[in-house]
């Protein structure tokens, strides 16, 4: 299998599985609970499914299912390589600036979304 064919259906399937959670339309205390949950699955999985695939399977697994099912399973996996390097400073950077950051910048899209709406 081509690493383009492996991560296309990779993506095909994780992206479709997301969904298949989002039309759950689970929610928990006001919070949305299908994303929490895909989160969660996505980020255990890839955590327990860690350094265990060929290249191309990696590829399938990991950049394509896990990265359509979710974005959090890479993050993790990114958070956990600096923290077994113990490079706990970096870490930290890293987790600020991928929540923070992120948040900032959805908040200030959002915003000019709404602006330029009405």
């Amino acid at each position: 299998m081509s690493s383009y064919l492996a991560l296309v259906t990779g993506a095909i399937l994780g992206s479709s599985l997301r969904y298949f959670f989002t039309l759950l339309n689970l929610t928990f205390s006001g919070l949305p609970a299908a994303t929490i949950l895909v989160n969660i699955i996505g980020s255990a999985m890839a955590g327990y499914f860690l350094n265990k695939f060929n290249s191309a399977l990696y590829i399938f697994v990991y950049i394509g299912f896990f990265g359509s099912f979710t974005t959090l399973s890479s993050f993790n996996m990114e958070l956990f390589s600096l923290v077994s390097d113990k490079s706990f400073i970096k870490a930290l950077i890293y987790f600020s600036l991928n929540i923070f950051i992120s948040f900032i910048f959805f908040y200030l899209f959002h915003s000019i979304s709404i602006r330029f709406a009405n």
